[in-house]
């Protein structure tokens, strides 16, 4: 499965699913990062609520909003390890001001496009009067 919000690719196993809701389910993808995705629209929730409700007739008053938790109750999208290698490396290359991407070099690449271009018709048009 694709986890939402750059959660990467994520076994179905046991390993790697936490909890279950009638509403989504909560995975942990390889390196640690924990994230939600969705049951699909016609699921049918609630169910075991009323069990559930039966059994446990305060949990509603002890809803928590953080952890798994809070992935569960929306208050969070997803959990992120303290010191995610991956995190660390973007954040180190945001800020080194002499990073550069493909984006930088797109006036320089139109550049030399624009000069090709010049030197192909003048190249077509030195064979056409000759």
């Amino acid at each position: 499965m694709d986890a939402p919000g750059g959660g990467g690719k994520i076994s179905l196993q046991p390993n790697y699913l936490i909890s279950q809701s009638a509403d989504k389910v909560v995975l942990r993808n390889f390196e640690g990062v924990i994230t939600t995705y969705p049951e699909p629209e016609n699921y049918v929730p609630g169910r075991a609520d009323d069990y559930f409700a039966s059994i446990y007739p305060n949990a509603s008053q002890k809803d928590s909003v953080i952890g798994i938790a809070g992935l569960m109750n929306d208050t969070q999208s997803n959990l992120i390890p303290e010191g995610l290698g991956r995190v660390s490396r973007r954040r180190k290359y945001e800020a080194n001001v002499n990073h550069t991407s493909l984006k930088d070099k797109r006036e320089k690449r139109d550049e030399l496009k624009e000069k090709k271009f010049k030197a192909q018709l003048k190249k077509e048009n030195d064979s056409a009067s000759s």
